[in-house]
């Protein structure tokens, strides 16, 4: 198996590739990215440090051509672009891989965390005829692994009355940088309540909620998922509907409170909002360094409400590790899946409709990362037993 990756310069993708490389399924692995010659510099330095008999620099204009020339004849196409700072580019750069893929046919799927990415991708779903290979966009831990424990949970049940997907990073695991929960806090969250549709603003409600050990209870506000978009569709219409976000040591309202506080520029007698980076730095600089009880773990956790045999019943799921694996695992998992054609959907689809949640976790779980189903939904502190073994 050849496998082409758009991003594996980046720090998540480094590790994608490292991955990729340890399969003995896979025979090569292509690094793709932008013909400009730093960076194709920068790609040959990285084949050199990782294997260079089985990995190779493509550099490339990133152009839907361009991109197609590279993907036509491999097995299976990854895109794990860190946007960040790079911003309007590097979500230019996702939108046409994605697009790069559709026109290839080539099993492809995407660690693209932003909802309204996600959201242009699934915009362009096409029907099986028009596209027999599948693209799986919003494929990593959150979106991508809660959705498949989403519907993990649902399949225990009759009826679904609610769904809530909390998730937690610590300022001592590498990779949670601030910008991440600065996105997800910033502007409005879009919810269901009573089963409508509405928004509200991101980083309120706050709340406090528990994960596994050893990251137990965390405060979370509402934050933006691109999980929103499909999964009522896909497992049915819910009363009910939110993602919560937090970070060890942070409360949601005082960042809140940052992201919507305008600034005057220089000389401008207009305010304006500061770019994310600002922001980050800005609120990392009051927050001070990291808390020193801070776990140094991620977590995530999904709670999912409704019916067995006529009697309410709560169906709870969780996972602990750290951020580089549950960013980067699920990706590799859906990639090796999908290659070997090991799909229930085709087109672009999201990745509760292109995987079976049972056969997804146990691939997962040989790669480290273990999900766990809590019996009877209690995850109190007191009766907390979901504690993911190493």
């Amino acid at each position: 198996m050849r496998v082409a990756v758009l991003g594996g310069a980046s720090r998540r993708g480094r590790r994608v590739v490292r991955d990729l490389l340890e399969r003995p399924e896979v025979s090569g692995v292509v690094l793709v990215g932008p013909a400009e010659q730093e960076r194709g510099r920068e790609l040959a330095r990285l084949v050199a440090i990782l294997d260079p008999r089985r990995a190779e620099a493509a550099a490339v204009p990133i152009t839907v051509e361009g991109i197609a020339q590279v993907f036509g004849g491999l097995d299976l196409a990854l895109t794990c672009l860190e946007h960040g700072e790079a911003g309007e580019e590097s979500v230019e750069q996702e939108l046409t891989a994605f697009e790069a893929a559709v026109a290839t046919g080539i099993p492809y799927a995407s660690s693209c965390e932003d909802p309204g990415t996600i959201e242009a991708m699934l915009g362009k779903r096409a029907g099986p005829n028009e596209f027999p290979g599948v693209a799986v966009p919003g494929m990593s831990w959150t979106p991508g692994l809660s959705n498949l424990l989403v519907r993990a949970a649902s399949e225990q049940l009759d009826t679904i009355g609610s769904i809530r997907i909390a998730w937690t990073v610590s300022r001592r695991d590498d990779g949670a940088d601030l910008a991440r929960v600065l996105a997800a806090w910033s502007g409005d969250a879009e919810v269901i309540e009573a089963g409508q549709r509405r928004r509200r603003r991101a980083g309120s409600r706050a709340d406090r909620r528990f994960f596994p050990q050893p990251v137990g209870w965390q405060r979370v506000g509402l934050a933006h998922g691109a999980e929103i978009l499909t999964l009522p569709e896909t497992v049915g219409d819910v009363e009910s509907f939110r993602v919560e976000a937090g970070m060890d040591g942070i409360s949601a309202a005082s960042v809140a409170r940052a992201v919507a506080r305008p600034s005057r520029a220089a000389g401008s007698a207009g305010a304006h909002r500061p770019s994310l980076g600002a922001l980050t730095r800005s609120v990392a600089a009051a927050l001070g360094p990291s808390a020193t009880r801070a776990s140094g773990w991620s977590a995530l956790r999904v709670d999912v409400e409704g019916r067995y045999a006529g009697r309410a019943r709560t169906e709870t799921y969780g996972i602990v590790d750290h951020l580089a694996n549950l960013e980067t695992a699920p990706l590799v998992v859906a990639g090796l899946l999908a290659a070997r054609g090991e799909v229930q959907a085709r087109g672009v689809a999201p990745p509760e409709s292109a995987f079976e949640p049972a056969r997804f976790l146990a691939v997962l779980a040989e790669r480290g990362v273990r999900a766990a189903r809590l019996e009877g939904g209690d995850l109190s502190a007191q009766r907390a037993t979901l504690r993911l073994q190493r």
